[in-house]
């Protein structure tokens, strides 16, 4: 997210991010991502196809609160929106970066939503299902309302 530190003539002013079932990763399993093996190695073995140049899973573009990361104090948004799902492998990766940007002292909102009984892109596998609806009315709500008057 280096929106917050380019140059200051190409500016553009980004009011949120919305980040839907993010791909964090990391080399070391953490919450509930032990108790899954298969998955786990599913995962563990995406990063390189999609990056063979650094296959290591603590690159900072899949692992962005791995130490040496860059740091999330210059966050070049005002809020941040982190939706997860609670059968998602990748869940607690997503909760670990809510946590890590919320102790970071940047300077905007966080918000987490986790939606019950549901699993990596749900709302892609069926769009009609009541919890993907409301998926998308909660993204709208987030992005159509006024930001505090503190920021």
């Amino acid at each position: 997210m280096a929106a917050g530190s380019v140059e200051p003539e190409l500016v553009v002013d980004i009011l949120g991010v919305a980040l839907v079932h993010p791909y964090f990763w990391g080399s070391g399993p953490i919450g509930s991502e032990a108790s899954y093996p298969d998955k786990k190695a599913h995962v563990d073995r995406l990063w390189s196809f999609v990056c063979p140049s650094n296959p290591d899973n603590d690159d900072p573009r899949v692992n962005p609160v791995v130490e040496g990361a860059p740091g999330l104090t210059s966050l070049g948004c005002q809020r941040v929106l982190i939706n997860v799902a609670e059968k998602d492998i990748l869940k607690d990766r997503g909760w670990a970066y809510y946590q890590a940007l919320g102790r970071s002292g940047w300077m905007g909102v966080v918000e987490i939503q986790e939606t019950e009984g549901e699993d990596h892109v749900f709302h892609l596998n069926d769009l009609h299902c009541q919890k993907s609806k409301d998926l998308i009315k909660n993204l709208a709500h987030f992005f159509n309302r006024k930001m505090p008057h503190f920021l």
